[in-house]
């Protein structure tokens, strides 16, 4: 196969392949068998006509673009392996001449970003003091006790953190909508999850009364409701109150935390819980502000392409996501109070840094030899096996195909590490 290269900038490469006349011959005798097997003339079975009589009646067309599609991913991969080329994004192909004797295909290749690195290391950045205060271990403990409450029913009216239990109804200009109905509904009062007004005006409550709410809906919401008054009927069957446990050593029992069996134990084991999460967010805080100053003094050349990828795939998660939660993207747009102007362009904006710290990080890696082998691979197995008390076999059996993705977050996990040793500031 006959290749002109023609790089076009830093960022793509341009390769025109010729396919020997002999090869793109038997590609096209390989589609007319193909197609020929499929084809069904009167006198004969499916598959069953004479060579000569096919060739009369299989679309010409069709034949070229049988074998296009057979010879185009053998000669892609043929081109990256001669010219030891590595694709970074999905390359653009175009058939620039085609008959019966000679094709010519012409790839337009993405390449990896070129990086050059400006400083990455003594940085000198200080990382965030750690400080847990006796009341915050003191908020800790009452919302774990909160969290083991018990809900009984309750005469009294309902006020804020009880939870009201009710049939509703709701409409608009008398007419009701989708989405606003629902029976033995279960809401804690105060806990926000509903339209604004709405909670506040079931305090007072009792088990068997019937209220009218009125409530307007935000103007920033779906855009059948947004800014509309609605009115809901409700039904309350009953109101249930929190009530706590008690703090002692038959709570701690039931808790069941390793290692605590006192009350002292708890506060002991919450003071350390807050400061390891106290400590992973300054450890996050710092690797964030790191990676941004690197980023920052490195050159870096990414093609359009990588990031309309980028924004593609962003796209896809969120669509997803809004899914699962009921939404479209328009439902989201008009909920959050944007326009898919301002989705795209921040999202390009997203991407555009999350690429640049991707290879910016990939590239020191390189330079700094960071590599992840499988005796290291082995040390994390052994890790795992003895965190959850099984056998290592188990763990990579377990791991099976995520595998690479695994070795992959073990690297990434060492750049990062080498990142904050270089760069934070040495205590005095």
């Amino acid at each position: 196969m006959k290749r002109v290269v023609n790089k076009l900038d830093n960022t793509k490469v341009e390769v025109v392949c010729d396919l020997d006349e002999k090869v793109w011959k038997e590609a096209q005798e390989k589609a007319f068998l193909k197609l020929a097997k499929n084809l069904e003339l009167p006198g004969f079975r499916k598959g069953k006509v004479p060579t000569e009589m096919a060739r009369k009646h299989v679309d010409p067309s069709k034949i070229l673009n049988e074998a296009i599609n057979a010879v185009l991913q053998p000669s892609f991969d043929e081109v990256l392996k001669e010219e030891k080329l590595t694709p970074f994004a999905r390359p653009t192909v175009d058939v620039t001449k085609v008959s019966d004797t000679e094709l010519q295909l012409k790839f337009v290749i993405v390449l990896p970003p070129e990086v050059e690195l400006g400083q990455y290391k003594g940085l000198a950045l200080e990382r965030d003091k750690v400080e847990v205060k006796p009341e915050e271990v003191d908020a800790a403990i009452e919302k774990l006790v909160a969290q083991n409450a018990t809900l009984v029913v309750s005469e009294e009216p309902a006020k804020v953190g009880d939870t009201v239990v009710m049939d509703f109804v709701g409409s608009v200009d008398g007419v009701e909508f989708e989405g606003g109905k629902a029976d033995n509904y279960s809401l804690e009062l105060g806990s926000h999850t509903f339209v604004p007004g709405f909670e506040e005006q079931l305090v007072g409550v009792k088990a068997g009364d019937n209220v009218e709410v009125n409530v307007t809906f935000p103007e920033q919401y779906v855009e059948n409701l947004a800014g509309k008054k609605a009115l809901f009927k409700v039904t309350v069957h009953e109101v249930k109150a929190k009530v706590m446990p008690e703090l002692n050593e038959e709570l701690i029992k039931e808790l069941a935390i390793p290692e605590v069996s006192d009350v002292e134990g708890l506060r002991k084991h919450q003071e350390a819980q807050l400061k390891a999460n106290k400590d992973a967010e300054a450890a996050n805080k710092l690797l964030s502000q790191i990676i941004d100053k690197v980023v920052e003094g490195a050159k870096v050349e990414i093609a359009e392409e990588i990031v309309d990828e980028e924004v593609a795939g962003m796209k896809h998660n969120m669509e997803e996501q809004m899914k699962q939660r009921g939404l479209d993207m328009k439902s989201y747009l008009q909920i959050t109070g944007q326009t898919e102007e301002d989705l795209n362009k921040r999202m390009h904006e997203d991407a555009v840094k999350n690429l640049r710290a991707v290879v910016v990080m990939e590239k020191i890696a390189n330079v700094e030899n960071i590599v992840v082998g499988q005796e290291d691979l082995e040390v994390e197995f052994a890790k795992i096996a003895d965190q959850y008390k099984m056998p290592v076999e188990q763990v990579k059996e377990i791991l099976g195909k995520d595998m690479n993705r695994f070795a992959s977050e073990i690297r990434q996990r060492r750049i990062q590490d080498f990142l904050i040793k270089e760069n934070e500031k040495k205590a005095e």
